[in-house]
């Protein structure tokens, strides 16, 4: 499987807002998650990096 962690980055913090995302759309500056549970989340940013290796991925900005 390929679940992923998304984090939201604010300057210097970083904070694990969703655990086994399966599924990311991109829409006005919001980045909605899905998990592998069916589980839904969204946070105000912009996707700064993918690593699939590491299963991370870095959502910088918002709310």
């Amino acid at each position: 499987m390929c679940e992923s962690k998304v984090i939201l980055k604010k300057g210097e913090s970083e904070e694990v807002v969703m655990e086994d995302v399966v599924r990311i759309e991109v829409e006005n500056g919001k980045v909605k998650m899905w998990g592998l549970l069916g589980e839904y989340g969204e946070v105000e940013g912009r996707i700064v990096l993918m690593d699939f290796r590491q299963h991370r991925i870095v959502v910088e900005g918002g709310k």
